[in-house]
């Protein structure tokens, strides 16, 4: 059974359709790429699937349950959780306290938190090192780091959503984040990862699909994509 179902959906700004006719299935622990050029509708997409916009039309089903008109505070209850391409954390709270608050949020003890927070820990060692800095300190890769930490940080994460998560990062803070994702995958976490660029596939496989003007044109796995020539020239201009 799909944990993710996307049904014919279509989003529109009063004439301007954004989004026309996205369907998308994924399974438990599948990691699944959106890419396409700037203004093809993904960020957008995602958007939609965390419940910040409404589409027009068109059906979304999480683990056997319609959620398409669900607020984002219900689908964040189901386990589903976004890391939206501009950073929305707690610039006067400590790294700690940005990764604390969300937790004692949902009701868990300050002794389950903090073991929730080690976890994250191990992931990111270096946000263990920063802990006590505020959270406007940090440069911006740190603060991309503590912006998927803050998402993954819920012991309810079942499916991650991420919109262009290594958009203009050092190639050091790069890798730090896609061997998060791959920790990630490899614990079975479901992911839709937004991307401009296909490149990011080069280090995590899975599923792919190219949006361009609110349609998918193409979707294979992603090491199908990468030896497409004709695909990569057409869509992204790469050999």
């Amino acid at each position: 059974m799909a944990v993710l179902e996307v049904n014919d959906i279509r989003v529109h700004i009063g004439p301007l359709y954004i989004l026309q006719g996205v369907s998308i299935k994924l399974r438990k622990g599948e990691t699944f790429f959106i890419i396409g050029r700037n203004g093809a509708g993904k960020s957008t997409l995602l958007k939609t699937l965390i419940g910040f916009i409404k589409p027009s039309s068109g059906s979304i089903v999480f683990e056997g349950k319609g959620i398409t008109y669900e607020p984002p505070y219900v689908r964040a209850k189901l386990g589903i959780r976004y890391v939206p391409d501009n950073k929305r954390l707690f610039t006067s709270l400590s790294v700690e306290e940005n990764l604390l608050a969300p937790l004692l949020a949902e009701g868990l003890s300050k002794d389950k938190a903090m073991d929730r927070i080690e976890y994250v820990y191990n992931i990111f060692p270096d946000l263990k090192k920063l802990r006590k800095l505020k959270a406007s300190q940090l440069s911006g890769g740190q603060q991309q780091m503590l912006n998927l930490a803050r998402a993954i940080v819920s012991p309810n994460l079942k499916l991650l959503l991420a919109d262009e998560p290594v958009e203009g990062l050092s190639p050091v803070f790069v890798s730090k984040i896609l061997n998060a994702f791959s920790e990630l995958a490899n614990e079975g976490v479901t992911m839709i990862i937004v991307e401009t660029m296909p490149v990011i596939m080069k280090e995590l496989s899975g599923r792919c699909a190219i949006l361009n003007a609110g349609r998918v044109v193409f979707e294979s796995s992603t090491e199908e994509l990468l030896r497409n020539e004709i695909v990569m020239k057409t869509y992204f201009g790469l050999a």
